[in-house]
């Protein structure tokens, strides 16, 4: 790129054309080619940065790559802003065929309503077929190679809500300390990032938590031979408790969705030696935790098993019982979660407390205060 922004010369804008395949004016500027990789743009003062453009356009740009384009589209003559975005659009589109993730398809509208109203009404759904045999190997590997990161074993960061990048946990009978989740993982490789946006995953999403959802979280569970959260569960707390002598909610509810997870795996799991996940139907109509242990039951429900293959996926309501079965096998088992978040909620309690406070002017501040913002020190987080 020139020098300077304030003007363009002819140097620039047939870099820009060969750049993006369109002339200055927007139309196609045929016979210029590109032998470099997008991925590598250079950063001196005769380029732009466009370091990590997703498929949501500039959202993917770093800091850097939107101040430049800032300057650009305030001082160019508007016969250049149809280049820079072509520009960015080819950038975009070349992340994406470099993706080993698939865009894929939404379901028929159809199909879509009715996997949505039995996730209503059950409080999961399971959808075979979903991702692809690579799909599933590159994830896999990519989680392996990130657990055996020495370093990431160590990463903390207490500026989010898993400290972690990567939690142990303990053997069910030796109680050795091994690898179990890893956490954080849009931040970790763009794989990752691709996943949240892979269809029919992500208008399954928007059908139940409705448009404009929002991202709540996501992380990888490697259960080695050993390695569970074989306990009944809701994820997180009750959100809809209801009274002693309220036996459920009234059926003819549909039970709210703040959020919800979907689980996406990454190996075959057979048998109930394998440790599948297991729901109890209509559960997240209880209002209250699992009522056993052992053998909880809703309404004559009781557990059922995703027996799946890999690349099948099903969708959780979190206030539905669940677990994790004992993995009693020889097999590791290997699950991508994702969760989305209604808009609502999302503005509700990300956005609303992120009102920047200076640091110097909480630092005498009292420990109740802090953590009301949801700022807790370092000494209450370990």
């Amino acid at each position: 790129m020139p020098r300077g922004f304030g003007t363009f010369d002819t140097e620039g804008i047939r870099w820009m054309e060969s750049r993006c395949g369109c002339s200055a004016n927007g139309s196609k500027a045929y016979g210029h080619t590109n032998s470099r990789q997008m991925g590598t743009e250079h950063t001196t003062s005769r380029s732009v940065p466009l370091e990590s453009a997703t498929r949501d356009g500039l959202s993917g740009l770093n800091p850097i790559g939107l101040d430049v384009l800032t300057q650009v589209f305030k001082s160019v003559r508007v016969g250049l802003v149809p280049t820079l975005l072509c520009l960015l659009d080819k950038k975009r589109r070349d992340n994406m065929a470099n993706s080993p993730i698939l865009k894929g398809e939404p379901f028929s509208e159809e199909k879509t309503a009715q996997i949505a109203e039995q996730f209503f009404r059950d409080g999961f759904v399971y959808i075979p077929g979903v991702l692809t045999e690579d799909e599933v190997t590159a994830l896999r590997d990519k989680s392996d190679e990130l657990f055996a990161d020495p370093q990431l074993m160590e990463r903390t960061n207490p500026e989010l809500a898993d400290v972690r990048y990567i939690q142990m946990g303990a053997h069910a009978d030796s109680t050795e300390s091994l690898p179990f989740i890893l956490r954080n993982t849009i931040e970790l490789d763009p794989i990752f990032r691709d996943m949240l946006l892979r269809e029919p995953i992500l208008s399954l999403a928007e059908a139940i938590v409705g448009e404009n959802c929002k991202f709540c979280g996501q992380n990888v569970l490697r259960n080695l031979p050993g390695l569970s959260i074989d306990r009944w569960h809701v994820d997180g707390s009750v959100h809809f408790p209801v009274t002693e002598k309220m036996p459920r909610h009234d059926p003819r509810l549909r039970m709210p969705v703040m959020w919800f997870t979907v689980q996406m795996a990454l190996n075959d799991i057979d048998t109930i030696e394998e440790g599948p996940t297991q729901y109890v139907r209509g559960s997240h109509y209880s209002g209250r935790h699992p009522n056993d242990q052992e053998n909880p039951e809703f309404e004559g429900n009781k557990p059922v098993s995703i027996l799946c293959k890999a690349g099948d996926i099903y969708l959780q309501d979190p206030q539905c019982w669940h677990r994790g079965a004992p993995n009693l096998s020889g097999k590791t088992r290997y699950i991508l979660q994702s969760q989305y978040a209604a808009y609502w909620a999302y503005w509700r309690f990300s956005l609303c407390n992120g009102v920047p406070v200076p640091k110097d002017a909480l630092e005498n501040a009292d420990d109740r205060l802090m953590s009301l913002l949801g700022r807790p020190r370092v000494s209450d987080l370990n």
